[in-house]
C-alpha cells in the first residue's frame, strides 16, 4: 500500500483502496468464470466497472436492475432468434427492441433507467453474434449472460462490505436548507431586492431545487426510509416554490415596492426553520398582510415539521392527498429521439456487418449499439462523446499491449488469470480517481472486450488488429455522430417553453372547471425543468424579464381569473386579452393594468398579479412564432 501511495501521488488512500477493491472484484469475477470453463470469461469482469457505486444502496439497487435488465434482454434476444424470418428481419426486430429500451431509459428516472438500458444491450449481446456469425452457438450467447451475472454478484459481494451508506442525512439537510432559502428569498423580495438581483437569486434557488429533484431517487436508492421520504422532498420543493412565488405576487397585489415589516418577520421565521425543535411560528402578521402568502408559508412550515418526523411516519399519508405530487417531466420527443438513434444505429450497423461478411462486424455492431445507447441516455451527449472516445482509445491501446506482449506467453488458466492483474489494477485506480473516473469506465470495458483474454490465445497480428479496429470504428462512428448533433439543452428548453405557453393559452380560455392543485404541480414541474434546461444551455439570465417564478404566478392569476369569470364578465373580458400573450406581452400587461383601475378589489388584485408576472416573464413568454 505504501508503494501505491508513492506511485500514485494524485490519489488519496481511500481512492487507492477503492481502486484495489475494484481490481480485485474484476479479477475474481474473471477467475471464477474461467475456472468454471465459461466461454469468453472476460465478460464477467466487465459489469464490475459500472455496477460499483459510491453508496451501498445505489450499488445494491443498480446490481438488481443490471440482473433484471440482463435477464429480460437476454430473453428478448433469444425470442427474436426463434421468430425466424431471416437475418434482416431479426436485425430489424432487434433495432425495434433496442429503440424501445432506449426510449424507456429516457422516460424512467434514476436506477430504473439503467434496467431499461441493460434490457436493450443484453438483447444485442445475445442476438448480434448469432445473426452476424452463425458459427457461434447458442451456448456462446448463454455464456455471455452467465458471465454478466457472475460479475454482478462478485462486485456486489466484494464491494458492498466497504461501500458507505448513502449520504441521506446530508441530502435531507440540503433539502431543508432550500426551504429556508426560499423564505429568505421571500424576505429579500419584500425588502425591495432589485429585479436583476432577484432574478439571479431566483434562478440559483430553482436550479438547486431542480438538482435535488434529479438526484433524489439516486440518494434514496436501496432504502425504504429513503423512498418514503421522496414524497417529503417533492412536497418541500412545491412549498418552497409557493412561498417564493407568493412573495412576488403579494407586492403586485398591493402595488408596493417593498414591505419592510413583513420582510423582517419572514427573516426571523427563516432563522428558526433549521432548528432541531423550532418554536411554533407566529403567522398572524403574515395572515393579516396577505392570506395567500400566509397559506404558502404555513404549508412550508408543515412540510418542514413532517420532514423531521420519524422515518416510519414519513410517507405520503403525512400529507393527505397526493394531488400535489411532483411527477417527473416526461419529454416524449426526447425519448423518441433517443430510441430512434439507438435502435436505428443498431439495425443499420448490424445489416452492414451482415452484408459485408466482415468477421469482426459483430463486435463493431455491438459497440455501436452500446455506445449509442449510453450516449443517447445522457443529458448532453455532445459533451460526453469526446470523453468516451478517449476512454475507448486508452482501453484499446492497453488491449494491444496485452495481446502482443503478454498474452503470447500465457499457457495455463492460472497464468491467464495472473496476467491480467497489472492491467486490472491500473484500471481500478483510474476508475477510483475523480479526474479519470468517467473515461476509465469505457477504458476498462474496452480493454476486456478487445483484450480477448482466452485460451488458447490468438496471436495472429492481422486478426488482433482486425478485431481491435472493429471496436475503434464503432467508437469513432458513434462518438462523432453525437459530437456533431445539435445540442439538446436549447431544444429541450424550447419544447418546455412551448408546453408552458400551450398551458397558459389553455388556462386563458374561460369556462370549465380545473383542478387548481394539479395545475400548480404541473406548472412547478415545467418551470423546474425549464430552468434546468436553460442552465445547461448556458442561457439562464441572458435577457431581462426572464423570471421563472413569474411564469408560475401568471398561471395562478389565470386560474383566479377563470374562477372570477363565472360571476364577473369583466374577468372574462380580461382573459380575452391573453390571446395576444406571445405577440405582445407588454401590451397585454398594460391592458390588464388599465382594467385593474376600475375593477373590484378581488379582480383588481388578480389583474395586477397577472400584469406584473407578464412583465417579469416577457423575455420567456414573448414569441412571435407562437
Amino acid at each position: 500500500m505504501h508503494l501505491l501511495v508513492r506511485w500514485t501521488p494524485g490519489l488519496s488512500r481511500a481512492e487507492i483502496l477503492h481502486g484495489c477493491r475494484l481490481a480485485f472484484a474484476a479479477w475474481l469475477a474473471f477467475t471464477i468464470a474461467s475456472f468454471l470453463h465459461v466461454e469468453n470469461a472476460f465478460w464477467a469482469a466487465m459489469p464490475v466497472w459500472v455496477v460499483a457505486q459510491s453508496a451501498k444502496g445505489l450499488l445494491l439497487e443498480r446490481a438488481f436492475y443490471r440482473i433484471a435488465g440482463t435477464l429480460i434482454g437476454a430473453a428478448a434476444g433469444f425470442g427474436l432468434l426463434r421468430l425466424g424470418g431471416g437475418p434482416y428481419m431479426a436485425l430489424a426486430l432487434l433495432g425495434l427492441w433496442v429503440g424501445l429500451a432506449g426510449a424507456l431509459a429516457q422516460m424512467l428516472r434514476g436506477v430504473h433507467a439503467y434496467g431499461a438500458m441493460m434490457a436493450g444491450m443484453s438483447a444485442a449481446v445475445v442476438a448480434l453474434p448469432a445473426v452476424l456469425n452463425p458459427a457461434l452457438s447458442y451456448e456462446f450467447a448463454i455464456a455471455r449472460v452467465e458471465c454478466t451475472l457472475v460479475g454482478v454478484v462478485v462486485v456486489t459481494l466484494v464491494t458492498a462490505l466497504w461501500t458507505p451508506d448513502s449520504p441521506r442525512a446530508e441530502f435531507y439537510g440540503r433539502v431543508r436548507q432550500l426551504g429556508r432559502d426560499a423564505v429568505d428569498f421571500a424576505a429579500a423580495v419584500l425588502r425591495g431586492l432589485p429585479p436583476e438581483a432577484a432574478e439571479a437569486r431566483e434562478r440559483e434557488i430553482l436550479r438547486e431545487l431542480a438538482e435535488v429533484q434529479e438526484t433524489a431517487s439516486l440518494v434514496t436508492a436501496g432504502s425504504i426510509e429513503g423512498y418514503r421520504r421522496l414524497h417529503h422532498v417533492q412536497r418541500l420543493t412545491l412549498a418552497a416554490l409557493a412561498v417564493m412565488a407568493e412573495a412576488r405576487a403579494y407586492l403586485a397585489r398591493q402595488q408596493a415596492a417593498d414591505d419592510a415589516a413583513l420582510a423582517a418577520h419572514l427573516s426571523a421565521l427563516a432563522g428558526t426553520l433549521l432548528a432541531p425543535e423550532p418554536p411554533e411560528p407566529d403567522l398572524a402578521p403574515v395572515v393579516a398582510a396577505d392570506p395567500a402568502l400566509a397559506e404558502a408559508v404555513a404549508r412550508l412550515v408543515a412540510v418542514e415539521a413532517a420532514f423531521r418526523a420519524e422515518p416510519d411516519s414519513a410517507d405520503a399519508r403525512s400529507f393527505g392527498s397526493k394531488v400535489l405530487y411532483l411527477a417527473p417531466w416526461l419529454d416524449v420527443r426526447l425519448a423518441a429521439e433517443a430510441g430512434l438513434l439507438a435502435g436505428g444505429a443498431t439495425t443499420l450497423a448490424g445489416m452492414l456487418g451482415y452484408a459485408s461478411g466482415w468477421g469482426p462486424g459483430e463486435l463493431a455492431a455491438l459497440g455501436i449499439c452500446i455506445f449509442s445507447m449510453v450516449l443517447s441516455s445522457m443529458p448532453a451527449p455532445e459533451r460526453f462523446a469526446p470523453m468516451m472516445l478517449k476512454g475507448v482509445l486508452a482501453g484499446v491501446a492497453a488491449a494491444l499491449l496485452y495481446r502482443f506482449l503478454v498474452q503470447p506467453h500465457v499457457t495455463t488458466l492460472p497464468m491467464l488469470s495472473l496476467s491480467l492483474v497489472p492491467f486490472l489494477l491500473a484500471g481500478g485506480l483510474a476508475r477510483a480517481a475523480r479526474r479519470t473516473a468517467g473515461p476509465a469506465i469505457d477504458a476498462n470495458m474496452c480493454f476486456m472486450l478487445a483484450g480477448q483474454a482466452v485460451l488458447p490465445p490468438v496471436t495472429d497480428a492481422f486478426t488482433i488488429l482486425n478485431e481491435t479496429s472493429a471496436l475503434l470504428l464503432a467508437a469513432v462512428v458513434a462518438t462523432t455522430g453525437f459530437r456533431f448533433m445539435p445540442p439538446r439543452a436549447p431544444r429541450q428548453a424550447a419544447r418546455a417553453l412551448r408546453a408552458i405557453r400551450r398551458d397558459l393559452r389553455r388556462l386563458a380560455q374561460a369556462g370549465g372547471g380545473v383542478d387548481v392543485g394539479r395545475e400548480w404541480a404541473r406548472g412547478a414541474r415545467q418551470v423546474l425543468r425549464l430552468g434546468l434546461h436553460l442552465d445547461r444551455a448556458a442561457t439562464a439570465g441572458a435577457s431581462p424579464g426572464s423570471s421563472l417564478l413569474a411564469v408560475l404566478n401568471l398561471g395562478l392569476a389565470l386560474l383566479d381569473l377563470r374562477e372570477l369569470a363565472a360571476r364577473d364578465a369583466a374577468a372574462g373580458a380580461a382573459l380575452d386579452a391573453f390571446r395576444r400573450l406571445e405577440r405582445d406581452p407588454d401590451g397585454v400587461a398594460a391592458e390588464l393594468e388599465r382594467r385593474a383601475e376600475d375593477a373590484a378589489e378581488e379582480l383588481a388584485g388578480a389583474l395586477r398579479t397577472a400584469a406584473a408576472a407578464l412583465r417579469a416573464s416577457r423575455g420567456l413568454l414573448g414569441d412571435p412564432q407562437g
